[in-house]
């Protein structure tokens, strides 16, 4: 009988509460038992780590000890270390530094005698993966996602011309990773969606939570620029000018948390937007069970100056798989899910005018807003089904 293929799966930190598709992904690979699946990550995260999970995940960072066994090797095999040193172009770190890590995590992934290291991140993570690749004559693949691609990648035609695959999970990025690569297709880049399970979004929303006697408006994301959340508390001030009778929940942490708050205040909104969880986020069933209780799900994503810019947020579709309204911008690649006045409402990214209009439009004409809902409820079970892409990711990971 053959034996399943053993993945050895290299996060920088996980579970991470705002990349929970992630978490589910594995999660879904290891109830389906096509692969036999380790989780080794240098960090333990604050997100939801499933049952099937718990014996999979390994946690080791390189530390003192391990310094001896780095030396020895690299000595040892000094000629292949000096191969690989000379393959890498200079970077926006050491070479040499970055190859003496790589051989640290290369024992370590040897240990789990794995058959294929898989990355996240075209970013140093896959470096890593890449050079362990080397050392331990076993194949590699990345996971891209957005960030990752559009700013913080490096070796990518290296990576490219070495990695058994890379996926990438939404057509902004994918396109971008094809143009760094002079337009052309290596013929092993994928685009390839992360996806949700719809029965277990729905399992997994808390129940019970009490929602405010006045319309309720939600958004969810990372406490940074491109979530375009003081757009979003602009957008509050409008309302407010205009007579709404509202509460705005912001769900999420971060490094903007602070100027956030004097936003809000500045602006005198305390008592029409509140953002939850003390810079600390909501579990993912408590932001889901607020996403059954709430009126309507504002995303005001934009695109940074960097070039930093969501793929298709995760909470995009887990709205959608609620049937909860949508007003979006049209940053990243948000409008591969939310069609304008078909699955949702898609306004200019920066225009709190214009997010303000559609928020009053989506509460005024419940008729519209509910089509919408079933629309874009049909298109996430149709195009974004995780099983669907679960299959496909197996495929690549067994041919």
């Amino acid at each position: 009988m053959e034996t399943n293929k053993k993945v050895l799966v290299f996060i920088p930190e996980f579970p991470v509460l705002t990349e929970t598709f992630i978490e589910r992904e594995l999660s879904k690979l290891v109830e389906r038992n096509n692969v036999d699946l380790v989780v080794f990550s240098l960090k333990k995260g604050t997100g939801h780590l499933s049952e099937n999970l718990r014996t999979k995940v390994l946690y080791q960072r390189l530390g003192f000890p391990d310094i001896f066994g780095i030396l020895k090797y690299t000595f040892s095999h000094f000629d292949k270390i000096s191969k690989i040193y000379g393959d890498l172009k200079p970077g926006s770190h050491s070479r040499l530094f970055l190859i003496l890590k790589s051989v640290g995590y290369s024992l370590k992934f040897a240990t789990q005698k794995p058959d294929l290291i898989l990355s996240h991140f075209l970013s140093e993570p896959s470096t890593i993966a890449m050079v362990s690749s080397e050392i331990l004559g076993v194949p590699f693949a990345i996971s891209a996602h957005a960030k990752d691609v559009t700013v913080t990648y490096e070796y990518v035609e290296k990576k490219a011309s070495e990695a058994k695959f890379i996926t990438v999970c939404n057509k902004s990025a994918y396109y971008f990773l094809l143009n760094l690569l002079g337009g052309n297709n290596p013929g092993n880049v994928y685009l390839n969606y992360h996806g949700v399970d719809s029965g277990r979004v729905m399992r997994e929303a808390l129940g019970g939570i009490k929602r405010p006697d006045k319309y309720l408006i939600l958004s969810v994301g990372r406490l940074t620029e491109k979530k375009g959340f003081s757009y979003l508390i602009d957008t509050a001030k409008i309302l407010k000018d205009r007579g709404l009778d509202f509460v705005c929940y912001i769900v999420g942490f971060g490094p903007l948390y602070q100027d956030l708050k004097r936003q809000i205040s500045d602006l005198d909104l305390e008592e029409q937007v509140k953002i939850l969880g003390e810079n600390k986020g909501l579990s993912n069933s408590e932001t889901l069970g607020l996403m059954k209780v709430s009126d309507v799900f504002v995303l005001s994503s934009i695109q940074t100056a960097e070039g930093d810019v969501d793929g298709i947020a995760n909470v995009l579709l887990e709205a959608g798989a609620l049937s909860l309204p949508i007003v979006a911008t049209d940053a990243g690649s948000t409008c591969e899910l939310i069609s304008d006045g078909e699955t949702g409402l898609v306004v200019p990214q920066r225009h709190p005018n214009a997010i303000a209009n559609a928020v009053e439009m989506l509460l005024t004409d419940k008729s519209f807003a509910s089509n919408l809902c079933k629309n874009a409820y049909a298109r996430v079970i149709s195009g974004f089904d995780s099983s669907a892409n679960i299959v496909k990711l197996e495929e690549l990971i067994n041919q």
